[in-house]
């Protein structure tokens, strides 16, 4: 994301001030030296070949100030070789992008006349929050309530637009807010967090929407728990839920083949393992096996989007079953060692109580945004 600069209230740019440029060129040219420094330490070291743990330490350093260098380059550039100017004049609102690279230019003016309505709403800021850990001060990511700006009406080349701004702190909304009203532009609001909205007539009139009071029902700058609200078409609706219906039909075919290699596990390679005390000897590669589970089952718990709060209680009953056909199997086929049943059940009950923080976390997660939804459904049909 590309940061504005705020040269007025009414006008942002991506322009870098001058001292700016030049802090980013001397950090750029230092990551790059350092790297270059530790490349030749690095070859003299492995040259000599006396010590390797020598050359790869080097070796690490520098590709870690290469990556430095290579990522600030990238990321002037965008402030550098890209020109965006956005600007609220006494006639309208001004936005313009220029790449210097290609020479592609775009300009929208939307005057005044010409706007439909304002919408205010709700967006997310990302920022790096500074803190203090128990080890020393630190920062966390963090993401801030802002106000996303969207106009709507017919530009200056004839065309239906919708274009969006937005402003983050309180005095500046109420600075644009007063030049919409000075020039009769409707200014409407929405609970909604438009981070999503296309930009589309159909898109921004779908939006539900009332006039702007003085007063919106969130507070400007302040940190948010978590991002929802987020207002979505019908047709990002059905996107959304089919993108959601593949991935759970991916995620239920990742247990189903899980499950299945429970049942060839415990036929084919438990019953080689010996056993003590009811429990696989050391020399046993029981550990290997359930690492391997659970891994399995932090990715379908990662990539599941979304599911009843009962999901992670099911994928281990699954689990369970699955072994204990594999045992079944094993007991009626091939002669096993003594304890292998309790054994086996050993293997079962370690996933569990390895799984188990993920597990609950997840299922109260959920529970609580499945209470949460109903209880905004509730609310909108009252």
């Amino acid at each position: 994301m590309i940061e504005m600069q705020r040269k007025t209230n009414r006008l942002f740019t991506n322009e870098l001030p001058n001292w700016a440029l030049i802090a980013h060129k001397v950090m750029i040219s230092l990551f790059f030296l350092i790297a270059a420094a530790c490349a030749v330490f690095g070859l003299a070291a492995a040259i000599s070949g006396d010590n390797l743990f020598a050359f790869l330490f080097i070796a690490g350093i520098g590709g870690l100030f290469f990556w430095l260098g290579r990522f600030s380059y990238k990321n002037l550039l965008q402030y550098t070789e890209l020109r965006l100017i956005v600007e609220l004049r006494q006639d309208g609102y001004f936005t313009s992008f220029f790449n210097k690279k290609t020479n592609e230019a775009q300009t929208v003016f939307l005057p005044f006349a010409g706007m439909e309505y304002v919408l205010l709403g709700m967006d997310y800021q990302r920022s790096v929050k500074a803190t203090t850990y128990a080890n020393g001060p630190g920062g966390k990511i963090v993401f801030y309530r802002v106000v996303k700006v969207m106009m709507s009406g017919i530009s200056s080349d004839g065309k239906h637009e919708v274009v969006s701004f937005t402003l983050g702190d309180q005095p500046t909304v109420d600075e644009w807010v007063n030049v919409f009203q000075a020039n009769q532009v409707p200014v409407l609001f929405t609970d909604k967090a438009l981070s999503a909205v296309p930009y589309a007539k159909e898109g921004i009139d779908a939006i539900p929407k009332a006039p702007y009071q003085g007063t919106l029902p969130f507070r400007v700058g302040s940190e948010a728990d978590q991002l929802d609200n987020f207002f979505l078409t019908e047709e990002q609706q059905k996107q959304q839920e089919e993108k959601k219906k593949k991935n759970r039909k991916r995620m239920r075919g990742l247990l189903i083949g899980l499950g299945i290699l429970q049942i060839l596990m415990v036929r084919f390679w438990f019953v080689d393992w010996r056993v003590d005390d009811f429990v696989f000897s050391d020399d046993a590669d029981d550990s290997l096996a359930w690492f391997f589970t659970l891994v399995i089952l932090l990715v379908i718990r990662f990539f599941s989007q979304s599911g009843r709060w009962f999901d992670p209680l099911a994928e281990v009953l699954l689990l369970l079953v699955c072994l204990t056909i594999g045992l079944l199997w094993a007991l009626v086929s091939v002669s096993v060692p003594k304890g292998f049943t309790f054994a086996v059940y050993s293997h079962w009950f370690m996933i569990c109580i390895v799984y188990s923080p993920f597990a609950i976390a997840t299922m109260v997660r959920q529970f609580m945004r499945e209470r949460k939804e109903k209880k905004s459904q509730q609310q909108q049909t009252a």
